[in-house]
């Protein structure tokens, strides 16, 4: 299904780009910060980091400047914590009990840069994307049957739909731009025993590469 969803959203893309021109090539990075509407029962880091490639091609005869493109990006959320485990009815040795959560985006994008004239100056640039948002986790549990601890991992795959406003304040020299972004996802699917909805705030920096 994921594959027949990423299918149909590249296909659409090329559709909306047809005729454009390759314009620019921007990373950016930074902290993130995940929430989700679970119930607490697997313990997992709220704060990461993320990074993210951006293509856009500027779409020809419009009388505003408007950008299509697309956005790879991924957030990455790693944890650890220590639990006492029994060794024998008098004696407890220390378990480690790990977290890693990930998040995988593609989307389709679309933004208006405002404020510089012929391409050089301060600029502000809105920014919509949407697309596919896989998502993967393996989080240790510890359960405790009586006086024994068992540790578990937990694994889980699975696949969601996200849209991910932003926008971008910095500089641009013509052919390099770079600044600040800030970005805010809200996804719905499968997030296994996370839940079904997530949401991703994103605040970094970004270089800009334009020709």
């Amino acid at each position: 299904m994921c594959r027949s969803i990423g299918f149909v959203f590249v296909a659409l893309m090329a559709a909306g780009v047809c005729g454009a021109q390759v314009t620019s090539f921007g990373v950016s990075g930074g902290y993130s910060r995940l929430e989700s509407n679970d119930s607490g029962r697997l313990f997992h880091s709220r704060d990461g980091a993320y990074f993210d490639g951006d293509f856009a091609w500027r779409i020809p005869r419009l009388p505003v400047p408007v950008y299509a493109g697309l956005g790879v990006s991924g957030s990455g959320y790693f944890d650890s914590r220590d639990v006492l485990v029994p060794i024998t009815d008098t004696f407890t040795g220390v378990g480690a009990l790990y977290s890693d959560v990930g998040l995988f985006s593609l989307e389709a994008r679309v933004a208006m840069p405002i404020g510089f004239h012929r391409g050089h100056g301060l600029f502000v640039m809105p920014r919509l994307g949407l697309g596919l948002v896989l998502n993967d986790y393996e989080i240790d549990t510890a359960r405790g049957i009586g006086s024994t601890i068992f540790l578990h991992t937990t694994y889980h795959d699975g696949a969601a739909f996200g849209i991910r406003p932003s926008i971008q304040a910095g500089y641009s020299w013509g052919s390099i731009a770079a600044g600040a972004e800030v970005s805010y996802m809200v996804a719905w699917g499968d997030f296994g025993e996370l839940g079904n909805v997530a949401r991703e705030l994103r605040a970094g920096a970004f270089v800009r590469f334009q020709w």
